[in-house]
């Protein structure tokens, strides 16, 4: 469930909808910017054609202030009594003493209190909540105080845009005044929107380029680098799309072809040094034949005896190089590929007893306190007799001849949970540190790793490259007992009677 999950996920983060999902959030800010723009527009607006100023300046034809006259009988208040509005003239003593238009209510005199609330509306607030919009001017005649009201609908004290040509008067050139007063608001909110949406847009190229940019100049560098041969480049940047399957993919390339080149060298290495070291061992014994040939050859040797001994040097030499020359094709047929080993169900059991007899003389010339712990039942595997033969006889024959009389030595064959151990260990003189690395290295003689003389440098090597042949593997080690161990470890399915 995990991996359906994980798999569902994973189809999400491809570039394409990763970049869908930028192009949303930046879509859904646009729409929540245009949206609110639109709303402080409106706002603005409102907040303007209701404000105390806009009404003074575009009713003033409703304001008593605006058409009183010391005649109050040809007071103009056409424009009030057709919106059913009345005009009223009060005596000094606040006494109802003119009407024109149609009176809508019955008030016929004021008291000092309504005189100062009416007052209060005229020159303050408009009260859109009251049933009328009253506005009062104070006027004299003939030294006395008269009060003109003007009383209309508060429905009618709105926004009211009429700017027909046949009709130009004061309203409309305030009217146009506050048009141009919220055109010049709009505009400059339009000019912010996109000063914003710019910023938003270069910011959102920004971010969205920095998303695939980045990612690729990261591969062009680690290319670039590969190129010119540095194996060892790696690709580092976080991603969640197709750039992290190319940044998995281009580091498990480079790590494969920097392997790859390390072990090319290695065996560019190994393959000079095998030739450098063939030739000197092919050298020293083909000179020391030379020599003695020629000088029995020109006769300067005339006692018999050291003739016999000449002859012997010979013989001995061109033994070692055709024991080098046997153990060098027997290396590279090893080592081919196409070599296949005869291989038989046989018991493993008394296949190394068999060893053990043959080295038996050996071993009792030397004096070696020999220990054995082999298996009585059979243990049948699948092996080829002749070259684990080979394999297992190198590292017992180098115990015998390295290692110094009384030497303790142990063989043992044991089981543990499908796989067979081999161990062959002696308390001799041990192996140096600094060679055991190297110890299975071809050329690396016995001389070297146990300060003696003899052997062609190659038998180890050989031992461990038949025992992978036979899928196992053959390892140095040591304990406080024992300090040269070789462990042979096999993993062939085995069956036991």
């Amino acid at each position: 469930m995990t991996k359906i999950i994980k798999n569902f996920r994973n189809k999400f983060k491809i570039v394409c909808l990763t970049m869908f999902k930028q192009y949303m959030l930046f879509s859904i800010i646009m729409c929540i910017l245009v949206c609110f723009s639109i709303g402080f527009i409106f706002y603005c607006i409102v907040n303007m054609t209701d404000s105390e100023e806009y009404t003074r300046e575009t009713q003033g034809y409703y304001l008593a202030s605006k058409i009183v006259k010391k005649d109050y009988k040809n007071i103009d208040a056409s424009k009030a009594i057709k919106v059913g509005g009345w005009v009223e003239i009060l005596n000094s003593d606040k006494k109802l003493i003119y009407v024109i238009g149609n009176k809508k209510d019955s008030k016929k005199i004021y008291n000092e209190d309504e005189m100062i609330n009416l007052l209060n509306e005229s020159y303050n607030k408009v009260n859109h909540k009251q049933e009328y919009y009253c506005s009062i001017a104070i006027f004299n005649l003939q030294n006395k105080k008269y009060y003109c009201i003007v009383k209309v609908p508060s429905k009618i004290m709105n926004v009211n845009i009429d700017i027909n040509p046949e009709n130009m008067s004061s309203k409309t050139i305030v009217i146009e005044k506050y048009v141009n007063k919220i055109a010049l608001k709009i505009l400059q909110l339009i000019l912010c929107i996109f000063l914003v949406i710019f910023i938003l847009g270069i910011t959102y190229a920004f971010f969205t380029s920095r998303k695939i940019v980045k990612p690729l100049k990261k591969i062009l560098f680690g290319i670039k680098n590969m190129t010119s041969g540095d194996y060892s480049t790696r690709i580092k940047f976080k991603a969640d799309n197709e750039f992290a399957e190319i940044r998995d993919a281009f580091n498990f390339m480079a790590s494969k072809i920097q392997t790859s080149e390390i072990e090319r060298k290695q065996i560019e290495k190994y393959k000079n040094q095998f030739l450098l070291d063939i030739s000197h061992d092919l050298k020293t014994p083909v000179t020391s034949i030379q020599g003695y040939s020629k000088a029995l050859y020109d006769e300067v040797v005339d006692d018999e005896g050291k003739k016999k001994r000449y002859y012997k040097i010979i013989y001995d030499k061109s033994k070692r190089v055709t024991k080098l020359i046997d153990n060098v094709h027997e290396l590279t047929k090893i080592d081919n590929e196409g070599y296949v080993f005869n291989k038989k169900n046989q018991d493993i059991c008394e296949f190394l007893r068999e060893i053990l007899a043959d080295f038996y003389k050996e071993i009792e010339d030397k004096s070696f306190d020999l220990e054995v712990e082999i298996p009585e039942y059979e243990i049948i595997y699948d092996f080829d007799k002749l070259e684990m033969n080979r394999a297992i006889a190198n590292i017992i024959s180098n115990g015998i001849k390295y290692n110094e009389n009384n030497t303790k030595m142990k063989i043992q064959l044991k089981e543990d949970k499908n796989k067979i151990y081999i161990l062959i260990g002696d308390n001799g003189i041990g192996i140096h540190e600094e060679l055991k690395k190297q110890i299975f290295e071809p050329f690396t003689r016995g001389d070297l790793s146990r300060c003696t003389t003899g052997g062609t440098g190659l038998g180890l090597s050989i031992s461990k490259k038949i025992i992978e042949k036979h899928k196992g593997k053959l390892v140095l080690t040591s304990n406080l007992k024992y300090k040269t161990i070789f462990k042979i470890v096999l993993n062939i399915n085995k069956v036991i009677y």
